[in-house]
């Protein structure tokens, strides 16, 4: 089913801020990526996802201290659960990271192709070859000193509950040695704290329609959560995986009460 939007003039104003967010978008990753340090380039994704969080009308909110920004040059990889395409601009805010997503995002009108000029490893999970194809390139950007961030769960949800992590994506921390930051995000109604579903992708919604949804709501509220970080050391990927999903999942129920 075809659906036609009927904008009112803030909705109209809200898309022409974001058609110039995007366009900036453009300018930086061909424009001034080439002339910036890798810490410029950080600080500008990061800069970036926080004015796009702000015109779609979503405001963060950390339920514990996130990350000192010192430690920005310190290889890690991120987990969270994962509700929605908005938790990538959440996490960015927090940790700019090179990002692991499904191969259909390439797809996605303008958001596609940001995500490829951004060094977004894409990963088509029913393959094998591109599975083990995403733990080379993951291990690649670990070890030139950037952070990764994905969502083990494989798919998103509602954000009641936390699905069981696939194992994979693990594996490059176990090789490099380097730390697992576990964090949780749940969208909130501003007003009555309950769990918001506006921005959860889920079902056949696609990206557009998820897009209006989001940008249509009165505001919604991201509360995040960032953990202790945990030591691949002496972990399988399995156990680390597991160890990962139960520390986000007992955020997620902190988020919760």
């Amino acid at each position: 089913m075809q659906h036609v939007y009927a904008y009112p003039p803030t909705m109209l104003l809200k898309y022409l801020r974001l058609i110039h967010a995007f366009g900036h978008a453009f300018w930086i990753l061909w424009i001034k990526f080439p002339k910036l340090s890798k810490e410029r380039k950080l600080q500008a994704i990061k800069d970036w996802s926080q004015k796009t969080l702000n015109i779609i009308g979503i405001q963060v909110v950390h339920e514990a201290i996130p990350p000192p920004t010192e430690n920005i040059n310190i290889p890690r990889l991120l987990v969270a659960n994962h509700v929605s395409w908005v938790d990538a601009l959440i996490i960015q805010t927090i940790q700019p990271s090179i990002f692991i997503a499904k191969s259909e995002v390439r797809s996605w009108p303008i958001v596609g192709s940001i995500a490829k000029a951004c060094g977004v490893v894409f990963v088509d999970r029913g393959s094998p070859s591109s599975a083990r194809r995403m733990v080379d390139d993951v291990s690649s950007a670990l070890h030139h000193g950037y952070c990764v961030a994905g969502f083990p769960e494989g798919t998103s949800s509602e954000g009641h509950v936390v699905s069981l992590f696939h194992a994979n994506l693990f594996e490059a921390a176990i090789n490099h040695n380097i730390q697992v930051q576990p964090l949780a995000i749940r969208y909130t109604n501003p007003q009555t704290g309950a769990l918001c579903l506006k921005a959860a992708f889920i079902g056949d919604i696609g990206f557009v329609q998820s897009l209006h949804q989001v940008m249509a709501s009165s505001g919604i509220h991201a509360k995040v959560h960032v953990g202790t970080t945990l030591s691949p050391e002496g972990h399988s990927r399995r156990t680390l995986a597991h160890l990962s999903h139960k520390s986000v999942s007992s955020q997620l129920e902190l988020l919760s009460a």
